[in-house]
């Protein structure tokens, strides 16, 4: 009896072995490529926690998604596996999920470089979200737009709205100021510089205001409102006649800029001709900006068109 005791415990001993020393197993609810980027979150224990569907195929069959507590992963071939979750998968939610014009996520949730917000990037667009802003679409030619002017860390800010139709085209709204769509003027800004009583489109400003602005843009250290400002001084005394009121793009630094200036800022005015005047047609005009000395220079200007 003694030798057939120590036989079942040493049976139950190797048994409680095994089971401790069993391997965790992934969740067979969940497979695949969804399944590895799920386990690659943290699996149940991470940020979407437990699943609730199965694996599913998209209505048009051409991806498919699972379920979670928390949020979602979606798959498709062109995109890979993603998860999105909260208000960023709220909003695109309201939008149609996948099937509507953003698509299928290509990030996951990631903060904003500041960390003030986060976004998910889709196909067709992003939606991005901030405390103070909640979560909003942008996509389109107002993206690309937005994307130049420093995304969310730019002059702009946070999308405060989804886009949406104004007269003649199209609209998103921002922290900052406003992007405006239309078929004949492509996009349009107006903004809030950031320095007061300096707001943009700025080449509203006359002459005798850019200078006032370009000086406390330099108390500021704000760069961009010097430069823009001192560009819209030189259009306003040089290109008064006989042109038509400008548009501007704006300033901004580049990697290339059309000119070898000091600070690496182009800013680029649209000056449509006059009805009437004898030039035929409107001009591009590239402007170099330096900073340097204290003041915004222009180093260089060019002439399309």
């Amino acid at each position: 009896m003694k030798n057939t005791t120590r036989a079942v415990g040493a049976v139950a001993a190797a048994l409680a072995i095994t089971v401790l020393a069993a391997p965790a197993q992934a969740d067979p609810r969940v497979g695949g490529e969804i399944g590895a980027h799920y386990e690659a979150l943290g699996g149940p224990q991470g940020l979407l926690g437990e699943p609730v569907t199965g694996e599913l195929r998209t209505p048009d069959g051409r991806g498919a998604y699972v379920h979670f507590r928390d949020g979602s992963i979606y798959w498709s071939p062109a995109t890979g596996a993603h998860e999105v979750h909260g208000a960023i998968r709220d909003s695109w939610a309201a939008g149609g999920w996948e099937a509507g014009f953003l698509g299928m996520p290509v990030t996951d949730e990631t903060r904003t470089p500041d960390g003030a917000g986060a976004y998910n990037h889709f196909q067709g667009g992003s939606v991005y979200w901030s405390p103070a802003t909640g979560a909003h679409e942008v996509h389109g030619a107002i993206r690309d737009a937005w994307a130049e002017h420093g995304w969310e860390a730019g002059t702009f800010g946070f999308p405060t709205g989804d886009e949406h139709d104004v007269p003649g085209g199209r609209r998103s709204d921002f922290q900052g100021g406003s992007m405006r769509w239309t078929p004949r003027d492509g996009v349009t800004v107006a903004g809030d510089s950031g320095v007061t009583g300096c707001p943009a489109p700025y080449n509203r400003a006359t002459p005798e205001q850019a200078a006032g602005c370009l000086v406390r843009g330099w108390e500021l250290r704000r760069g961009d409102v010097m430069a823009t400002y001192a560009v819209n001084a030189v259009v306003g005394e040089l290109l008064a006649t006989p042109y038509s009121p400008a548009t501007a793009d704006g300033c901004a630094r580049t990697e290339q800029p059309v000119a070898d200036t000091t600070s690496g800022i182009e800013c680029v005015y649209h000056v449509p001709a006059r009805p009437g005047s004898p030039v035929q047609h409107g001009v591009d005009v590239h402007l170099g900006i330096g900073l340097r000395a204290g003041a915004a220079v222009v180093e260089d200007v060019e002439f399309t068109g």
